[in-house]
């Protein structure tokens, strides 16, 4: 079965939120209205960013953090015809509708995926910290592509996963870090921004200086590579 998937099917995956998969508890994206028992729930797994009143179940997936962080697009069809969306925009925040997780229409596919090529492209690494070494979904990780001139940032392209509802654009990260020399303070800085919105619940605060460490893991060693 692992080896008849699909890219489209990765990025279209569904949450891991225990209580989406557990159908005798409430859960707003499986049940809309019903509630979202992970609030008060354990919610150690659970989103810190892009999170609504009524869902905080996390975007599980790792290719889709590339994907973001490289400005890929996504080509659909469907009944009414082909269409491309740049990806950061295939996947929905819950808001008040957590049941709708992508603007997919119902009778869309994903027929490509393009990555195109970038300055910051050769310049890329993704950075997963997850509970054990194999087999388990990221606790925080962050895809980041870098484009350099000698140590300063021209441009910078940050998602973050593990950590959001969906894969997560760090946008703010990103405008800290343009036309800076790229060191230990200036990614710190970059990783405060990244995480100025966040709200824990109460199992995951954790999360925010998992997250923010790995940001800052990610960058530096970005960095270090050769362009």
């Amino acid at each position: 079965l692992r080896n008849m998937a699909s890219l489209g099917g990765n990025v279209l995956q569904r949450t891991r939120c225990e209580y989406f998969r557990e159908i005798s508890w409430r859960c707003n994206k499986r049940e809309p209205g019903s509630g979202c028992a992970a609030m008060e729930g354990s919610n150690r797994q659970h989103a810190v960013l892009g999170t609504s009143d009524a869902c905080i179940a996390t975007y599980h997936g790792d290719f889709a953090q590339a994907l973001v962080a490289l400005d890929a697009t996504v080509d659909v069809e469907g009944s009414r015809g082909r269409r491309t969306l740049t990806f950061a925009k295939l996947h929905r925040r819950p808001g008040e509708t957590p049941d709708i997780e992508t603007d997919l229409a119902a009778d869309e596919l994903i027929t490509a995926i393009e990555v195109p090529l970038a300055q910051w492209s050769s310049r890329s690494r993704y950075l997963k910290i997850r509970d054990r070494e194999s087999y388990a979904f990221a606790l925080a990780s962050a895809a980041v592509a870098l484009d350099m001139d000698g140590e300063t940032v021209r441009s910078a392209r940050i998602a973050l996963g593990g950590l959001a509802t969906v894969p997560w654009r760090a946008r703010e990260a990103e405008d800290a870090l343009q036309g800076k020399v790229l060191d230990e303070a200036t990614a710190q800085e970059a990783a405060e921004a990244a995480f100025a919105d966040a709200r824990p619940r109460e199992h995951n605060a954790f999360k925010i200086p998992l997250g923010k460490r790995t940001l800052v893991r990610a960058l530096l060693e970005t960095r270090d590579m050769k362009g």
